[in-house]
């Protein structure tokens, strides 16, 4: 069985790939698979693939036969790959020579998840707040992670709780798991169109605990063309307010998440997860039914995300209230600031 599989999820990423296949091909750790899943790419992204599969045997290419998503793409490179450790690298990230020779030796210790940190590659064109965003990130996580250390299971779910939709860890590139793990805490959530990586890394660290190294051994690019710079442009509503919804929903009520239930429950004084939901529900949906109903300009689309997201969670809608429900100010005022972050 090979030990590493690197999977590479690729839709029209020419312009960095074949950076991101050098800094894969160049590794110093050589039991790998190199899995590349292509979702439909209409740029040169599936000739590239090919070239590169044609000297190097190691890389594996599919190509599915419809366009699957972001997500969609994630989990069907989880499902193909047959090595015992899965290691993501985005088709515009990097990783240093020495990443899954340091990951690998890391693994011994028994944890079956690792993540180590990581730097930022950021194109000229990023704006000064998304540029900041990320800054204050890394200081974020140098902040909790300041040397490499291996944190319990016990110790992730109180960090959690203090920071409950936050990305405290990274990206999937600063990442490596075992892949069994996939197999009992599940795939990626493919509801989540932006924080599938938070959301994911919180429910399984609060059960297994976490390997964190902090050497810088990959690279995460920033730039406009990534799926992140678009979605903050055109689907900011959807990212940062029905995202965060849906992984409150499901710290609620799904079984994974029963440890950082347990440590909320286990708090002086403990929060009221359901009713943090229900007010952020009613928040969420006030923002969509304020935005229809202007009229001035009025917006229909935040109410089309509303109602596809709680017609996959109908216990949101239940505990929404009507249209004319209308949350605490403090409420509306830190939802909205959520939304002008990045603009």
């Amino acid at each position: 069985m090979t030990k590493v599989s690197i999977c590479i999820p690729t839709y029209n990423g020419a312009r960095y790939l074949e950076a991101c296949l050098d800094s894969v091909l160049n590794q110093t750790y050589k039991d790998i698979e190199i899995l590349a899943v292509d979702d439909g790419s209409t740029d040169a992204t599936f000739e590239i693939l090919e070239r590169y599969a044609a000297r190097d045997q190691r890389i594996r290419l599919v190509r599915n036969k419809h366009n699957l998503g972001l997500v969609g793409n994630w989990n069907r490179c989880i499902e193909l790959a047959q090595g015992e450790w899965i290691k993501f690298v985005f088709q515009d990230d990097l990783i240093v020579q020495t990443c899954l020779e340091r990951l690998i030796a890391e693994s011994r210790k028994g944890c079956p998840f690792i993540a180590c940190k990581r730097g930022y590659l950021i194109e000229a064109e990023t704006s000064e707040n998304v540029q900041q965003f990320y800054s204050d990130n890394q200081i974020l996580i140098d902040g909790i992670f300041p040397d490499s250390k291996w944190i319990s299971a016990q110790e992730y779910c109180q960090l959690a709780v203090d920071r409950i939709g936050m990305n405290f860890i990274g990206e999937p590139t600063s990442v490596m798991l075992k892949k069994n793990v996939f197999e009992q805490y599940g795939l990626f959530n493919p509801h989540l169109i932006m924080s599938c990586d938070l959301e994911y890394w919180t429910r399984v660290a609060i059960n297994t605990g976490l390997i964190y190294v902090s050497e810088n051994l990959a690279t995460f690019r920033v730039h406009k063309g990534a799926t992140s710079a678009t979605n903050r442009s055109h689907r900011q509503y959807r990212m940062e307010i029905l995202d965060a919804l849906i992984i409150l929903h499901d710290i609620v009520y799904a079984p994974n998440y029963a440890p950082l239930r347990e440590t909320v429950s286990s708090r002086h004084p403990s929060v009221d997860l359901l009713q943090k939901l229900a007010k952020e529900a009613r928040g969420a949906k006030w923002l969509a039914v304020d935005a229809a109903n202007r009229p001035d300009n009025p917006d229909l689309s935040l109410l089309r995300e509303w109602r596809q997201v709680a017609q996959k969670f109908p216990r949101l809608e239940e505990i929404s209230g009507g249209a004319s429900s209308h949350p605490f100010s403090k409420l509306l005022v830190t939802l909205r600031k959520r939304l002008s972050r990045f603009g």
